[in-house]
């Protein structure tokens, strides 16, 4: 029997120091190019709360369409499903998710199963489509940064060019997009695989467990049960994928490309016309590829540092793309964590009320 008192292995801890040495790294990082800068952002700060009104609530329309168009991916994926249930699930689901790093999102999706059940959704329909939802989401944030430089080649004969994008070399960036959208399309080719069938689905398991048992015994802990998630994964999801696939990504695009509407609106008002649509598009999906590294709620600092490099990067000044980012934050993704924390509290006070009624009295 072994020893459970004896000092944990160091590759129990190594990686925990690894992922901590890397934050303080990157924290630093920020630090210095924010410090750099440090004029230009607070310019840039007086410049997003002096715009002309016309454009303040053009980023104000923009915020409302995008906090609207979220909820719609859960009524894609879930027929019948109002709208008000599916704004509690998915608000909710995102107030969690980018307020608490290294462990939001398992809570989060804990969490929509929970609200989805009390609107009556069945434990293997919520299933199904929490995981749709994070599939095509994953996808998405992987894929969009390389479709829109090859979007912006075609239509604007763009390229990233120059020494700096947000502290980092546009080389750099380049190779980054590039592996994000190679593993976008192994991610897409595995999933077409996994729903094929049943059997495809173990077939993938098996693999992914051997993979992922042997880093777990590295680091001397439990592997997860990969075999029973992938197959379950085919059981859920795989019938309303084959049915729903069009709405579910159509809704998809549009929650993950409404917030651009709002720093469009925010550089026009700055005076930063020179800066593209496409543009937008590749410097917002640039940023959002790196909410996939949660070293901090809602990826403050990181997000910002390289949303506002590939701005300066397509043509913005400094305080211009600062104001957008400003605005982005105040207007649409600081409002919109705010809304979901009260629908996580909308539907607990639902969830203690019904616990404290009578039996056979109807809920609140």
């Amino acid at each position: 029997m072994p020893d459970s008192g004896r000092p944990a292995s160091w590759k129990s801890w190594l990686p925990k120091v690894i992922l901590t040495l890397v934050g303080i790294a990157l924290a630093y990082f920020i630090f210095q190019y924010m410090s750099a800068n440090f004029g230009g952002f607070e310019q840039g700060v007086q410049a997003a709360f002096s715009m002309p009104p016309v454009w303040t609530w053009a980023a104000v329309a923009g915020a409302v369409i995008s906090i609207g168009v979220y909820p719609l991916t859960a009524m894609a994926a879930i027929p019948r499903l109002g709208y008000v249930p599916a704004f509690v699930d998915r608000q909710g689901g995102f107030a969690i998710a980018t307020t608490i790093p290294f462990g939001g999102g398992p809570i989060a999706v804990g969490t929509q199963y929970a609200i989805l059940a009390k609107y009556g959704v069945t434990q293997r329909l919520a299933a199904a489509a929490v995981a749709a939802d994070a599939l095509w989401t994953y996808l998405m944030t992987f894929g969009a940064p390389g479709v829109g430089l090859i979007l912006l080649w075609i239509f604007e004969r763009r390229a990233l060019t120059g020494e700096s994008c947000g502290g980092l070399s546009c080389s750099t960036i380049d190779i980054i997009i590039a592996i994000a959208g190679v593993v976008c399309l192994i991610s897409m080719i595995a999933v077409a695989f996994v729903l094929r069938s049943r059997t495809n689905a173990q077939r993938v398991g098996n693999f992914a467990q051997g993979v992922i048992g042997g880093v777990f015994r590295y680091i001397k802990r439990t592997p997860p049960n990969v075999v029973e998630t992938v197959v379950g994964f085919n059981d859920t999801a795989a019938e309303m994928v084959g049915t729903r696939w069009v709405p579910i990504t159509i809704t998809n695009i549009m929650a993950q490309l409404a917030p651009m509407l709002v720093i469009l609106a925010a550089l026009r008002g700055v005076g930063a016309e020179g800066v593209t649509v496409l543009e937008v598009f590749v410097a917002f999906s640039v940023a959002l590829l790196l909410t996939t590294v949660p070293l901090a709620p809602g990826g403050a600092g990181t997000v910002d540092a390289a949303l506002i490099g590939m701005l300066v990067a397509f043509g913005a000044e400094y305080d211009q793309a600062v104001a957008a980012d400003v605005i982005w934050r105040a207007f649409c993704f600081l409002p919109q964590m705010a809304l979901g924390w009260l629908a996580v509290g909308y539907f607990g006070i639902r969830q203690r009320r019904a616990r404290r009624a009578p039996v056979g009295a109807p809920s609140a």
